[in-house]
């Protein structure tokens, strides 16, 4: 567990969520809230007490103390910002594609919890986009001979870039790591490539590195001067073996072990 704050204030709150909400990082708030929803539609939720959990591919789900079905959610967030005074923490949870605003108003936080989950099951069939990002760390062949990392979850005021490296002939290279990219993905790279020019002079060059690439994403990407390298999830996974090994079965507990 990253973090873990009981009862925090506010100030303690916000801190905490503008540091993680923006990376791949899961985030739990549980505390006395108000929903307010506008998009396709407008619906609020008056004050209770409710779960609010924030995944890593950026999805954000409110839930009450029943039900299985979340009371509000995001599929997929493109931009989160957080806000506190004395009297409450606003979250706001940004769609652009369509147009979507979830913001929620904490009166009070019991909980706060970060944490990086990793789902060896999930990473057997697919893997994670962390793993490539270690990968590219490890070995930035993979994207580009002769390519030097120089830094990993770079801050910047558009979010935070995946992998910051430079090329042989020195420039600079942004890299935006996405398992399922889209027209968003582009968008993402390309703020991200428009605030190193505005940090670093020269040829800033980006790289959208995935597994798989729609035409019609490649075409966005084309448009704006922008790369494309395909990675093989089988390369950046260590072994498929080790996953398995790692799963017990039931002749792995011990004489004692029941499962009733």
């Amino acid at each position: 567990m990253k973090k873990i704050l009981e009862n925090p204030d506010f100030d303690e709150a916000e801190e905490v969520l503008h540091e993680y909400l923006k990376r791949e990082f899961t985030i739990q708030v549980n505390g006395l809230c108000m929903v307010n929803y506008q998009g396709r539609a407008k619906s609020k939720l008056d004050k209770g007490e409710r779960l609010v959990i924030k995944k890593q591919d950026s999805a954000i789900l409110v839930h009450g103390p029943d039900n299985y079905q979340p009371k509000n959610w995001q599929p997929e967030v493109d931009s989160y910002t957080v806000k506190s005074d004395e009297e409450e923490l606003v979250l706001k949870a940004k769609r652009t594609n369509p147009d979507e605003v979830v913001e929620i108003r904490f009166k009070e936080i019991d909980l706060l919890t970060v944490d990086q989950l990793v789902d060896k099951s999930d990473l057997k069939i697919r893997g994670h986009e962390v793993d490539i990002h270690e990968s590219i760390e490890e070995d930035p062949d993979i994207v580009e001979e002769c390519l030097k990392v120089v830094e990993r979850e770079k801050e910047t005021p558009a979010g935070f870039i995946d992998v910051f490296a430079r090329d042989e002939n020195e420039n600079y290279v942004v890299i935006e790591v996405k398992r399922n990219p889209d027209y968003n993905t582009v968008l993402q790279l390309q703020r991200y490539v428009d605030e190193i020019e505005e940090e670093f002079s020269g040829n800033i060059r980006g790289i959208l590195v995935a597994p798989k690439m729609t035409d019609k994403v490649l075409n966005y990407l084309e448009e704006r001067g922008l790369e494309f390298v395909e990675v093989d999830m089988e390369d950046v996974i260590a072994s498929y073996e080790a996953i398995d090994n790692s799963q017990k079965g039931l002749q792995d507990f011990g004489p004692d072990y029941s499962t009733d």
